[in-house]
């Protein structure tokens, strides 16, 4: 069940591009891979290995998690969400990816590669059932 919008997070230039880069690079499989920032901005991201390699489903390589996770330690930075791709549907949490998504707390984000010229990005916190989109707020850029 998807709710209302939620409070949206800023996004740093050239984060979601970078995100769709990903997703074309690996499709038809499934990209996946993290968002590192503080909790309200999300400053890069870290593309990690679906070593699912399909189509539907991915599965982060825990190795290469961990090592992101230790690299992490003492910057100030963390991860505050996760992204994957749906190769050939909506950018939708699939009953899979809500029944996986364990991190109360992230950020869920998923692109589209539906239509391939025109990839679509979405946000969402899941909690349980629960899905709830949420805005990503592109950093506007100085003038």
């Amino acid at each position: 069940m998807i709710g209302e919008a939620a409070r949206g997070i800023t996004v740093a230039r050239g984060v979601l591009e970078a995100v769709i880069d990903h997703a074309r690079r690996e499709a038809p499989i499934e990209c996946c891979g993290f968002l590192i920032g503080t909790p309200s901005r999300v400053d890069r991201i870290a593309p990690m290995t679906n070593i699912a390699f399909s189509q539907v489903r991915f599965l982060v390589d825990p190795r290469e998690h961990i090592a992101l996770a230790k690299h992490l330690r003492g910057t100030g930075l963390e991860i505050v969400g996760a992204y994957h791709s749906h190769p050939r549907t909506a950018a939708e949490p699939s009953p899979t990816d809500v029944a996986e998504a364990y991190y109360s707390e992230l950020v869920y984000v998923i692109v589209s590669l539906a239509d391939p010229a025109a990839a679509e990005v979405r946000a969402y916190r899941i909690q349980g059932s629960r899905v709830t989109p949420i805005a990503l707020v592109s950093e506007r850029s100085i003038s």
